[in-house]
């Protein structure tokens, strides 16, 4: 965390910045290093489970700037992302922005923008083209996604529904595209993350399956969202999360998203994620 917070604070060319750490019930002492030597730049939030999508939302809720950019732990901030999701923010009907990703201390592969690249949705990568501007893409990641407050705001900001982690941030930028908005990923902004080759920390498969299964329930209408769970393949979770998506509210908030969707999601693959057939 204290990498993250060093590159932000200290190697960004941006006149105010304001971090938020949100705290969601770390065990390992990584926010002791803050309150021994506070910074007025900085605060922290402290949360117990929450979630991804709920601890983002808390700390957006207590953010006072006109932007809101949504970084994980352990990474590494080019000097002028900001300045660069700032351009591409100006544009009225971009809602999100995301860099171009490399590993720590890795400059190749590099990694902007994300695409679904099968009837089961898997998230693939595109190489970064050779542009000096963001660009339209699909989907991307919620290790980095900067949006302006108002947008953020006028989305609904992350779906509070979703469990502790997996799918709220692809969600986001589906829910953007058929809401009416653009999603775009600039090559030049780069963000070095530390992609581990596994998580330390404990993920349940129940709670990744119902997120998942929430996102078909709250956009897609059948048949698709049938190919795509047959595609997806058998997993012991799908039916509890099909049937607890009947009670606990996602369809109240499929309705409330129907009110606001411009397009349906068989747009979203004719036009902006053609590489699926079966779902469009």
């Amino acid at each position: 965390m204290g990498m993250t917070t060093d590159s932000v604070l200290d190697g960004t060319d941006w006149p105010d910045v304001e971090v938020i750490v949100v705290d969601d019930g770390s065990t390992d002492d990584s926010t002791v290093r803050y309150r021994r030597r506070p910074d007025p730049r900085l605060r922290i939030l402290r949360g117990s489970g929450l979630g991804v999508a709920k601890a983002r939302n808390l700390g957006a809720q207590h953010a006072r700037g006109e932007f809101v950019v949504f970084l994980d732990a352990h990474c590494q901030v080019s000097a002028d992302w900001l300045d660069r999701f700032a351009l591409a923010l100006a544009e009225p009907d971009v809602a999100l922005v995301s860099p171009c990703f490399t590993r720590l201390r890795e400059p190749e592969p590099r990694g902007c923008g994300i695409f679904f690249g099968d009837a089961g949705l898997e998230q693939h990568w595109f190489e970064p083209r050779d542009s000096d501007t963001a660009y339209d893409v699909p989907l991307n990641i919620g290790a980095c996604q900067a949006l302006r407050r108002d947008v953020f705001d006028g989305l609904g900001r992350y779906d509070m529904g979703f469990t502790s982690w997996g799918f709220e941030d692809v969600e986001l930028c589906l829910r953007a595209w058929l809401f009416g908005w653009r999603v775009q990923a600039d090559p030049i902004a780069t963000v070095a993350h530390q992609f581990r080759d596994a998580r330390g920390y404990d993920v349940d498969d129940q709670d990744v399956v119902y997120n998942f299964v929430r996102m078909l329930a709250l956009h897609f209408d059948e048949p698709e969202l049938s190919v795509i769970l047959a595609a997806r393949g058998p997993n012991p979770n799908i039916a509890g999360a099909l049937e607890r998506i009947t009670v606990d509210g996602t369809l109240q908030q499929r309705h409330r998203y129907d009110e606001m969707r411009l397009r349906p999601a068989r747009w979203f693959f004719q036009h902006i994620n053609p590489t699926i057939t079966a779902v469009a």
